[in-house]
């Protein structure tokens, strides 16, 4: 019987044989993995950024989760810039949860940043995207991750229930002539803003529910002010108008960010409704589940924020076939 040592000889030759006939195979199925990576994260060839801004927002909407919501609009956002983290807020605390672009993306998961001044304190303060030096953002970011190839960054606050909930940093990467597309990322991170609210609604449901929706960023919006509500019978009845008018805006604002070329091919026809029936006429069915038989029935908000959001309050750009209900 061979000894102990001659039997792990053999053992060893046996495996080593085994691995140099499955190392060429296991090398093309590795390279073929990390290419299916790559190219999720990469726009594909001849694809337009609207192209792009509605394939993430599909991702966005089908997501089941706030964890899977944050992790596809990051995704979203790594196709309009070189690099991009995703930071949680909570009180004073900003703490990093996901970058992609960046050369250890994990690393974003053990970082802190301050968020009195610079950068992260006009994004917190106005609630809106701030643009600048990448040292602005916070010094100690920029030694552990390297600063961006031109020393500019954006900051994008993720509002929710009119709370930065989240920041998106945003930069052209660290080789020069990267993409940095403000327009494409403002959108996309008001759009997971949007639907965290959304879902979050239509998962709790009931008229309840609506005492946590506030209204999208500013940026977002029409310039145009609401219509007044209707006189009420008391606070109760005027708080409910209010909380009826943002639901409204909110739901119309979804269709708005989901279908905008269609909105503005419908502007262009002046026949907005046509073009966007389906997507209307079920944010409507959920718009009348809290509403219709509610005392603030009558205002309709949903049809005044149609056409204030959609149609720029211009009611002949819905088409003949839009009917005021």
């Amino acid at each position: 019987m061979p000894r102990p040592t001659e039997i792990q000889n053999i053992i060893e030759e046996a495996v080593a044989e085994v691995l140099d006939a499955a190392l060429p195979r296991l090398r093309s199925e590795i390279v073929r993995r990390a290419v299916e990576v790559v190219d999720s994260l990469a726009p594909a060839p001849g694809a337009s950024p609207s192209d792009l801004l509605n394939a993430a927002a599909a991702a966005i909407h089908e997501s089941g989760s706030q964890a899977d919501i944050l992790r596809h609009l990051l995704e979203g956002e790594a196709r309009f810039a070189g690099r991009v983290a995703l930071f949680v807020v909570k009180g004073n605390a900003i703490s990093g949860w996901q970058g992609i672009g960046f050369e250890e993306n994990d690393a974003i998961k053990t970082l802190n940043i301050q968020n009195g001044s610079g950068l992260v304190g006009k994004a917190i303060q106005a609630k809106n995207p701030a643009a600048g030096s990448a040292q602005e953002f916070d010094a100690g970011f920029v030694k552990s991750m390297k600063g961006p190839a031109d020393g500019q960054c954006l900051v994008l606050p993720l509002v929710v229930k009119d709370k930065v909930a989240a920041m998106i940093y945003a930069d052209a990467g660290t080789v020069p002539g990267g993409t940095l597309d403000s327009s494409g990322l403002q959108a996309l991170t008001l759009f997971a803003a949007i639907w965290l609210e959304l879902a979050a609604l239509r998962k709790a449901g009931g008229p309840a529910a609506t005492e946590e929706v506030t209204q999208p960023t500013a940026a977002a919006m029409a310039a145009s002010a609401p219509a007044p509500a209707p006189a009420a019978s008391g606070p109760e009845e005027d708080e409910l108008h209010k909380k009826a008018r943002r639901f409204a805006k909110l739901l119309v604002e979804e269709i708005k960010l989901y279908n905008q070329p269609r909105v503005e091919e419908g502007r262009q026809h002046k026949d907005l409704y046509e073009r966007l029936k389906v997507d209307i006429e079920k944010s409507r069915s959920t718009y009348d589940k809290r509403y219709a038989e509610s005392a603030v029935a009558s205002a309709d908000y949903f049809t005044q924020e149609l056409i204030r959001i959609l149609a720029d309050n211009d009611a002949s750009l819905m088409g003949a076939s839009f009917q005021r209900s």
